[in-house]
């Protein structure tokens, strides 16, 4: 039986004045971290949302500031020089960083699903992927992960030399399909909720297609996970309770999105945020599961950015994960 949604609001408030009584009497034990994020986005909202309610602080943790380092790479870099103690995206660049010689683990779920959306305007013909046939389909710049899922779904549907794909910036995707110049956009929030306030709908959604993807984790370094695991377990359960904070309180979730993207409009947020927790982008918990990480690492693979093989026992530590969700 499901629990109602009013049940789980009392019960997450219960619980979060539990935890802030005992933050309030361990204050002395406060730990300070940096978190480094790939790039500054609406996916990682369950981040946002346990620094402004107080989740990080319930653990007793500090966190300052969420810096962006402008890539994977360079976030989970931070991590692994010890500069900054968790990073944010996805868990392929831990694989990545260990062919290097790096230590990081994948430890916790925080944007799943495949969270890219088809757009086109009403009036075209659309019932399934072959009617992508000679059509321009606007998309952000491959290796990006919208590129690579169009380009896996043009290919399933046996239309490969039948469908022109036209690459732009990631984030300019609506613009030649709303100025006639392109059919189809493929595009990310919150490009689909401005898209659809100016007359665009949903053709395709890939959180259909794949509502298990691990498309963002957090991660860290072995050597944390070796030298701190109680830090790492309270960071864990803090992401964990903003998971459950989203679920719970959808109000308090498009605020803090607000709060963090002051420059585009709140209906656009509001919209973006709700259609994410639909659609399970913030997933109901911290687990990552081993479906999730196998459809993001194949879909690496098949554009080529991985060669070889990546196991989820190699990059993620489920451990604390599991020890949190009971």
């Amino acid at each position: 039986m499901s629990i109602s949604t009013t049940y789980k609001r009392i019960a997450f408030g219960a619980g979060l004045l539990a935890l802030g009584a005992s933050a309030h009497t361990q204050a002395d034990d406060m730990d300070t971290i940096l978190i480094n994020e790939a790039f500054h986005s609406l996916l990682y909202l369950p981040v946002y949302v346990a620094k402004h309610e107080g989740l990080f602080n319930a653990h007793n943790i500090d966190v300052p500031v969420v810096r962006s380092a402008g890539s994977g790479p360079a976030a989970l870099a931070s991590v692994l020089s010890g500069e900054s103690q968790f990073s944010v995206h996805g868990p392929e660049h831990v694989g990545f960083a260990q062919e290097q010689g790096g230590s990081g683990k994948a430890i916790s779920a925080v944007a799943n699903s495949a969270p890219v959306w088809v757009l086109a305007h009403p009036d075209l013909d659309y019932s399934s992927p072959a009617d992508l046939e000679g059509k321009e389909v606007v998309v952000g710049l491959a290796p990006g992960t919208s590129n690579t899922l169009i380009k896996r779904l043009i290919e399933d549907a046996g239309l490969n030399g039948e469908v022109t794909l036209t690459e732009v910036q990631n984030g300019s995707e609506l613009g030649p399909v709303l100025s006639g110049r392109g059919d189809i956009a493929v595009a990310y929030q919150p490009q689909v909720e401005q898209g659809i306030s100016q007359g665009l709908e949903i053709i395709h959604a890939f959180t259909d297609d794949y509502p298990e993807y691990a498309f963002s984790t957090i991660n860290t370094s072995q050597e944390m996970i070796d030298d701190n695991p109680d830090l790492v377990m309270r960071f864990v359960s803090a992401i964990n309770d903003s998971l459950a904070l989203i679920h719970a309180d959808a109000d308090t979730a498009k605020a803090v999105a607000r709060m963090e993207f002051g420059d585009l409009q709140g209906d656009v947020v509001d919209a973006a945020v709700q259609r994410m927790i639909d659609n399970n982008v913030y997933p109901e918990s911290v687990t990552i599961t081993e479906d999730a990480f196998t459809n993001a690492i194949e879909m690496q693979q098949f554009v080529g950015n991985i060669q070889g093989e990546m196991y989820y026992d190699d990059i993620v530590d489920a451990s604390f994960a599991s020890e949190v969700v009971q």
